[in-house]
């Protein structure tokens, strides 16, 4: 089989794992509530206000921050915007291992084999 074939195989394989399958879930039901939504746009908004501020070479206010940072913490007290970012962590972990197999074969490195990644949470060295 081809480099692409199997990168095709594994894709596919990621797209049905069942770490996106949750994160998928978890996503839709944050984005039904209304108040997870409005969290998220504020967040979004003031993310976005401040970033251009920062290319401007403009500091924000102490109040423009602690607004942001208010918005974090009620963030971080909504339970389905808690549970989506839980998800996507333990996705993201997936993807992170995925590369390091990867990374492994690729240079030969003997860091750990194959079963030792998927066991070990991805803290594998080079």
């Amino acid at each position: 089989m081809t480099v692409l074939v199997k990168a095709w195989e594994l894709g596919a394989a990621i797209s049905e794992s069942q770490e996106l399958k949750d994160v998928r879930t978890a996503e839709e039901a944050m984005f039904k509530d209304t108040d997870s939504r409005s969290l998220i746009e504020e967040f979004e908004q003031f993310r976005q206000e401040l970033e251009s501020m920062a290319r401007q070479g403009v500091k924000p206010t102490s109040e423009k921050q602690n607004l942001f940072n208010e918005v974090r913490v009620r963030m971080n007290a909504n339970a389905l915007i808690c549970d989506f970012m839980e998800a996507q962590e333990r996705f993201n972990k997936i993807l992170y291992q995925v590369n390091q197999i990867l990374n492994q074969a690729i240079t030969g490195s003997t860091g750990c084999n194959v079963e030792g990644c998927a066991s070990c949470g991805g803290g594998c060295e080079e």
